[in-house]
């Protein structure tokens, strides 16, 4: 086949272009200290050892949890190296959640360093950033239904961090919360054309509490039928004809003739939340202006929270828990090609943060060039989150998506260990016994007389490495010890360059 003039020029510019893009990633790369990959996900982001190099394409295998207990270096060793080699990575972008106060001191050095400190943006009250979280989820194409998540998930945040017991009908709650606030989003969406928090909070209310209410002049002129009425009136498709019938009916006829107990327990909980929404420090954040999303990440920048639940309780809660699943929920929108920047979720002290959403974003997040680094003390953090025998498996696979790598060091409990521990599994082991018989006499002794010792060998399967290890064994950082501290590396799939799917790491605090 012969090419014309303008297309061999055209191949000419496809590979130079080809060309200075190898060339731009390559000297990006080595600027900040990484070996370059033609593959951006083969990029080293650092060493487990010699032979064993951590990449973005394992990062991005769902994402890395580190166990500790305090003043194990977990923050300080594992925690920092990732996280500077993740902020050193050119592209990258991301959600940091604070835990600390000094988390802001902390992540600002980590950027000045690695000549990023215009890509961190602190979202916090004295600071001008602004997300309007409704607004910003419906313009990303969030339907009633994702709304109506979106407010449920945060929900558990706020649920956690109040120390409320769950019980043994919370499923049933949880189904009546649901239809209460998916047919609220569904009726002030129709009727106002938005979503707002305090719109919602308003509609609902105002609902009418007994079928003899629904009559009266005076509910009939409040802002709830005002909203009937509007939807009545708006522009609707077929499929949205149908969930307003629903709604009503349920507004109408279902909710007036609950019992009281139920109701008025349902609202409580859904009214518990957005008045956390739509008050104080919260409203200002996430229910103002837009001039913060988490688009931005797709550009490289990083986003800070620094909000701690310490210092903020119930405020901080709502507005880390309501930003991580945001920009969760963004990751899984995007299309995310070969050479996508990756955006990754931080979160230390994890457990004031998990979500029910964590274990379906994991699982998904791979094709989407997201994960999580997530750091906590304990396995019983994972378990007190998520109370009950049904809350115990889904933190059990919760644990397991996190399938990039589980960073152990040292730990404060038997039961984490023993979690640890049975991640690196069983080998068959020999077992040497013996015992003396009694002693003969002393001439016997003294001609050399057959001796009385009896041998004994045994195999079985036992733990590669025992509790111990994991409790005792590992060093935890600090000046008494060089700034090194020890942690047990396991991740599933391809084995490390020992053979094993473990390996014992030193990190650097410094």
């Amino acid at each position: 086949m012969t090419l014309t003039e303008d297309q061999v020029y055209g191949l000419i510019c496809i590979g130079a272009a080809m060309a200075a893009s190898y060339g731009i990633r390559r000297f990006k790369a080595a600027r900040a200290g990484l070996r370059f990959a033609k593959d951006p996900l083969d990029s080293e982001l650092l060493r487990l050892s010699e032979s064993d190099p951590f990449t973005v394409r394992d990062l991005l295998n769902g994402g890395v949890v580190i166990f500790g207990r305090t003043g194990s270096g977990k923050t300080s060793g594992s925690g920092y190296q990732i996280g500077k080699a993740i902020v050193r990575l050119p592209g990258s972008g991301g959600l940091i959640l604070s835990s600390k106060p000094e988390d802001k001191e902390f992540w600002n050095r980590i950027f000045h360093e690695a000549g990023r400190s215009k890509d961190l943006l602190v979202f916090e009250p004295s600071s001008p950033l602004r997300y309007n979280l409704l607004d910003g989820e419906l313009k990303a194409g969030a339907d009633t239904r994702e709304i109506t998540q979106l407010i449920m998930t945060i929900g558990e945040t706020l649920k956690r961090n109040s120390r409320t017991k769950g019980g043994e009908n919370d499923s049933f709650w949880d189904q009546l919360k649901e239809r209460t606030l998916y047919n609220g989003v569904e009726i002030v969406k129709k009727a106002t054309g938005k979503v707002s928090a305090s719109d919602l909070q308003r509609f609902i209310t105002g609902a009418a509490s007994s079928p003899a209410e629904i009559a009266s002049p005076t509910w009939q002129e409040g802002f709830h039928n005002q909203c009937l009425a509007r939807a009545y009136y708006a522009h609707k498709t077929p499929a949205e004809q149908h969930d307003y019938t629903q709604a009503l009916d349920f507004w109408l006829k279902e909710h007036p003739a609950l019992d009281s107990k139920p109701r008025s327990a349902s609202l409580a909980d859904v009214l518990n939340v957005l008045h956390v929404f739509c008050s104080g420090v919260v409203r200002q954040l996430l229910s103002d202006k837009t001039n913060v999303s988490p688009e931005l990440m797709d550009q490289g920048k990083w986003i800070q929270v620094h909000m701690p639940i310490p210092s903020f309780g119930t405020a901080g809660a709502f507005v880390n828990g309501a930003w991580k699943y945001a920009v969760q929920r963004h990751i899984l929108r995007r299309h995310a090609m070969h050479d996508a920047n990756p955006i990754i979720i931080w979160s230390d002290e994890y457990q004031n943060l998990i979500n029910s959403f964590d274990a379906t974003f994991l699982a998904e997040c791979r094709s989407h060039r997201g994960a999580m680094v997530v750091l906590t003390q304990s396995i019983h953090s994972f378990y007190a989150s998520m109370p009950g025998d049904a809350g115990r498996h889904q933190a059990d696979a919760l644990l397991t998506n996190f399938a990039a790598a589980k960073i152990f060091h040292a730990l404060g409990d038997d039961q984490t260990a023993a979690y640890a521990s049975s991640l690196v599994g069983k080998s068959l082991q020999t077992f040497i016994s013996g015992s003396t018989g009694p002693q003969g006499s002393m001439y016997d002794e003294l001609c050399g007389g057959q001796s009385k010792f009896t041998g004994s060998f045994s195999q079985r399967h036992e733990q590669i490495l025992q509790n111990n290890v994991f409790v005792n064994g590992l060093r935890t950082g600090g000046k008494a010890n060089g700034l090194l501290c020890d942690a047990i590396v396991i991740r599933s799939g391809e084995p490390f360059s020992n053979g094993q799917c473990w390996q014992w790491v030193t990190f650097s605090q410094k």
